[in-house]
C-alpha cells in the first residue's frame, strides 16, 4: 500500500475531527498497487450512520491540502444495501490501520 504512516496519521485524524472517531476507513484504488506512481488518495469510510456530504467536502479539502494530492471519498452505511459501485470498491479496499 502506498501510503506512508505521515499520511496514515493526517487521514485518521482528520477523519476523527471531521467526520467521526467511529468510521472505519479503508484505500482502495491505485494506492494498492505498489508498482504504480501517481494516482490520488482514494478512501472508503464506513459508518453504522449517514456521513454527511459536507462533512466528506471539509474533510476532501482538508486532506488535500495536507496530503498535497488528489482525494476521493467514498461513504458506505454499513446498514444498508451497497450499491454495486460500493460492493466493488468494499470488496477491494483494505484497512488504513
Amino acid at each position: 500500500m502506498r501510503i506512508t504512516q505521515t499520511h496514515r496519521a493526517i487521514i485518521l485524524t482528520g477523519v476523527e475531527e471531521y467526520i467521526d472517531a467511529d468510521v472505519d476507513v479503508h484505500v482502495f484504488g491505485s494506492r494498492l498497487d505498489d508498482t504504480k506512481r501517481g494516482g490520488s488518495v482514494d478512501l472508503l469510510l464506513t459508518s453504522k450512520t449517514e456521513i454527511s456530504e459536507l462533512s466528506c467536502d471539509e474533510l476532501k479539502g482538508i486532506l488535500e491540502e495536507y496530503l498535497k494530492l488528489p482525494v476521493k471519498i467514498v461513504t458506505y452505511v454499513t446498514t444498508d444495501e451497497p450499491s454495486p459501485s460500493q460492493a466493488k470498491i468494499i470488496a477491494e479496499a483494505c484497512p488504513i490501520d
